[in-house]
C-alpha cells in the first residue's frame, strides 16, 4: 500500500469514475485500475463493483473511505501551509521594541498587514532599548527595534532609521505659529518630560545645555505617546519621536522642526545564528516601510531654511 494507490482510490470515491480518475490524476484509465487493483489486494478486501458503468464502493471500501479523506485533509492542509510560509503568509513572530514605538505605531504599521494575512501572529513587547537587545542575544525574541545599537556576536543590528524629534505644541499655543521652534524658544515653557530611562532623555537634556538653556519638566510620564495626550490637553509642550502621538490632528496638537536639530536612530536587532523565519521577514520588511516616511530627510530642507 502507498500514497499513489490510496490517491487513486479518494478520486475515484470521489467522482465515481475511472476515466475521470484519471483525468484529474492526469494518468491512463489502464494505470487507476492498476492502483486499485493493487490497493484491494493489499487490504485483502474487494474496493468497487461494477453496475452501469460505474463503479460502486463495496462496504469496506466506504469504512476506508472515511479514513482516506481523513488523511488527503491533512494533505491539503499541509499543502496550504507550505504555501503560506513560502508566501510568508504563516507563523509566529515576537518583536520587542521601546513603548514610543510599541505603544501605538508598530500597531498601524502591522495591522494592515496582519488584518490582510491571518495565518501570521505576532507577539508585541514593550521594552526598554537595553533589555530588547538581550532579548534578541538570548534568542527568546524574533525581532527587536531599538534606539541603540548593539554590538553582540549573536545579534546582527541594521541601522533602518535616523529621525528628527518633533516640538510638539497644543494648538492654540503662540509657539504653534511658528514655522520651525528653537530650544531657545523653549526657555521659559512648561515641559512634558519622559522619565530617565526613555533613551531619548539624555540626547535631550544634551541639546539644550549646548543651548544653555534648562528644560522645566512641569509634568514627567512614562512613555511619549503619554507626553502627547498631556500636550493635546494644553498641559505643557513635549519633544516626541515624529511617530509618535499620531491619533491627535493638527486642532490639537502642532508639530514642529526643532532647532537645532535632535536626532535619533532606530536599529532592527535579529538573532544572527539562524535564518530568520519567512514570517519574521516579512515583519521586519513592514516595520523599514513603515518608518521610512518619518526618517529625517522630509524635514532636512525645512531646517536648513531656517538656520
Amino acid at each position: 500500500m502507498n500514497i499513489r494507490q490510496l490517491e487513486a482510490f479518494h478520486v475515484v470515491m470521489e467522482t465515481g469514475s475511472v476515466t475521470l480518475a484519471g483525468e484529474r490524476l492526469g494518468i491512463s484509465q489502464s494505470a487507476v485500475s492498476k492502483l486499485l487493483k493493487a490497493l484491494s489486494e493489499s487490504c485483502g478486501f474487494q474496493l468497487f463493483t461494477r453496475s452501469g458503468g460505474r463503479m460502486l464502493p463495496t462496504a469496506d471500501a466506504r469504512i476506508l473511505a472515511s479514513e482516506v479523506e481523513r488523511l488527503f485533509a491533512g494533505t491539503d492542509r499541509i499543502r496550504r501551509l507550505a504555501r503560506a510560509v513560502r508566501d510568508r503568509e504563516w507563523g509566529h513572530v515576537t518583536v520587542a521594541a521601546p513603548a514610543a514605538l510599541s505603544a501605538r505605531f508598530l500597531g498601524l504599521v502591522l495591522g494592515d498587514m496582519l488584518g490582510a494575512q491571518n495565518d501570521i501572529r505576532v507577539t508585541l513587547l514593550n521594552q526598554a532599548s537595553p533589555r530588547v537587545a538581550e532579548f534578541v542575544a538570548a534568542q527568546q525574541i524574533d525581532i527587536g527595534v531599538s534606539f541603540q545599537p548593539f554590538e553582540h556576536p549573536h545579534v546582527q543590528d541594521e541601522a533602518i532609521a535616523s529621525f528628527a524629534m518633533d516640538c510638539a505644541v497644543p494648538a492654540n499655543h503662540p509657539l504653534a505659529g511658528r514655522e520651525v521652534i528653537n530650544i531657545e524658544d523653549l526657555r521659559h515653557e512648561r515641559l512634558i518630560g519622559t522619565q530617565r530611562s526613555d533613551c531619548s532623555i539624555m540626547t535631550i537634556d544634551r541639546a539644550f545645555q549646548l543651548q544653555g538653556v534648562q528644560r522645566r519638566v512641569h509634568v514627567e510620564v512614562p512613555m511619549s505617546e503619554t507626553a502627547c495626550d498631556f500636550v493635546a490637553r494644553g498641559a505643557g509642550i513635549a519633544i516626541v519621536p515624529p511617530f509618535v502621538g499620531l491619533g491627535w490632528g493638527p486642532d490639537r496638537i502642532a508639530r514642529r522642526p526643532l532647532l537645532p536639530a535632535i536626532s535619533l536612530g532606530i536599529w532592527l536587532l535579529m538573532p544572527s545564528t539562524h535564518q530568520p523565519s519567512l514570517a519574521a521577514q516579512k515583519v521586519a520588511e513592514v516595520i523599514r516601510e513603515g518608518l521610512m516616511p518619518f526618517a529625517f530627510a522630509p524635514y532636512e530642507a525645512k531646517r536648513q531654511a531656517a538656520e
